[in-house]
């Protein structure tokens, strides 16, 4: 997590006008070296002349993302002047687009080429280093709210949904290290990406082209979005919560609240059609019981005879010594079973804690809920934890865990799931634990 920005170098692709522009202003007013990467040379040496004059150090790159040749290019430029980047704003990006019938493949190939593998290739060449600087860094990807919500204007919107969707398995892969992700999804801001998406679509061969009749039927419609996006945020009030996100490691950065009803009818929506396909329709679930005869002393659990037995990931917490893991995709939760040996001075009560050390590795936000006392079914004393968590930051789990001290060993069933897939009714799964 960044705190201080004095003296971090900040690499920000499409850096030349608009919110690249009002970033490194942002940046620049904190004391940050500049890396400013367009194809715009004009545009780009002016800002850098601005940058220039209230202190910064820059250095400009002519840089098309759309061309890992040059992104690599753009790295290696970066790290040869200041020897490290600390973020890395993937911000390049054209508005371009239109109903899918009209589109041409030239479309898609120039928009997702700009939007989002301009995003993959920086993440290609970028990322790694950061990593092994170990230094706190950060990648901020611009997508839209047009990347959470779909609409009309493709190519451009699927390109936004693929940018959070690559942020999401960023944030993922990074949780614990030393490099935090935020995905931008602003609704208008008053930029030139139209007039500057028109003026470079002059230069691509095989664009669809509308003709004079689509232009005149168009006018208000153009007119009115031409309208909005003037009276939208400006970029400099942008990029200010663009930094608020990174000093307090922030991922959604969602910078007009307005957006929010309707980001959340489209989810409402889902959850909806999902219930009409599938309400009414009772499966019933057979018990089994699986006897650990290896694992001394000898004890059985009760579960669901259609979860799926995996191979335990060690990655997930490494502490233990899962003997069972299972998963059920319908009913959504996943079952561990762990033996291992103990201290004779450790106490029942406390394994709760080691639970939660045992998490830190993948998870983070971490709640004892209870942690009770408890008698099994044949008599034998334990301990009933719920625990709830962010999985790898991001989704919310809650679990319960029947930890058992006997004959020097540690016995624990577990149960996870998401927070709103919790069912009360897991507790007779980890509560059959008996002992042979």
């Amino acid at each position: 997590m960044i705190k201080e920005f004095e003296g971090k170098v900040v690499v920000i692709t499409g850096g030349a006008s608009g919110i690249g522009r009002g970033l490194a202003h942002a940046f620049a007013k904190r004391g940050c070296k500049i890396v400013l990467a367009d194809i715009d040379k004009e545009n780009l040496d002016k800002v850098s002349k601005e940058l220039g004059e209230i202190g910064a150090e820059v250095m400009t790159q002519i840089t098309d993302v759309s061309d890992h040749e040059q992104v690599a290019h753009l790295a290696d430029a970066s790290y040869d002047r200041f020897g490290s980047v600390n973020i890395l704003c993937n911000n390049a990006g054209i508005g371009s687009g239109g109903p899918m019938s009209l589109m041409t493949l030239e479309n898609w190939n120039w928009v997702l080429g700009v939007n989002l593998f301009g995003v993959i290739y920086c993440i290609q060449y970028f990322l790694n280093r950061m990593l092994k600087s170990k230094e706190p860094c950060h990648i901020v990807n611009t997508s839209s709210v047009a990347g959470l919500l779909t609409g009309d204007n493709q190519p451009y919107a699927a390109s936004k949904f693929a940018v959070v969707s690559i942020s999401e398995t960023l944030a993922l892969e990074c949780f614990n290290t030393n490099v935090g992700v935020s995905v931008v999804c602003p609704g208008y801001v008053n930029t030139n990406i139209i007039e500057n998406s028109e003026i470079l679509s002059q230069t691509r061969p095989g664009l669809f082209k509308p003709t004079p009749e689509m232009i005149k039927m168009s006018g208000p419609a153009r007119e009115n979005f031409e309208k909005i996006l003037a009276s939208g945020m400006v970029p400099e009030n942008m990029a200010e919560i663009v930094i608020k996100a990174i000093e307090n490691d922030v991922f959604y950065v969602i910078t007009h609240p307005e957006f929010i009803s309707p980001i959340q009818a489209r989810f409402e929506r889902i959850y909806e059609d999902t219930l009409k396909l599938h309400e009414g329709i009772e499966e019933k679930h057979e018990i089994k019981t699986k006897i650990f005869k290896n694992d001394s002393p000898a004890f059985s659990v009760t579960y669901p005879e259609n979860l799926i037995e995996l191979k335990p990931n060690p990655l997930f917490n490494p502490l233990v010594n899962p003997v069972f893991v299972a998963t059920s995709l319908n009913l959504g939760f996943d079952l561990g079973i762990y033996v291992s040996k103990i201290s004779p001075k450790r106490r029942l009560e406390d394994a709760v804690k080691k639970i939660v050390r045992g998490f830190k590795a993948r998870a983070n936000e971490i709640k004892i809920i209870s942690n009770t006392p408890i008698n099994l079914g044949d008599g034998t004393p334990g301990y009933e934890s719920v625990i709830e968590f962010k999985s790898a930051g991001t989704f919310k789990v809650k679990s319960i865990h029947i930890s058992v001290f006997k004959n020097e060993k540690w016995i624990r069933v577990s149960i996870f799931a998401g927070v709103n897939f919790y069912d009360e009714n897991f507790k007779n799964i980890v509560h059959s634990l008996e002992f042979k």
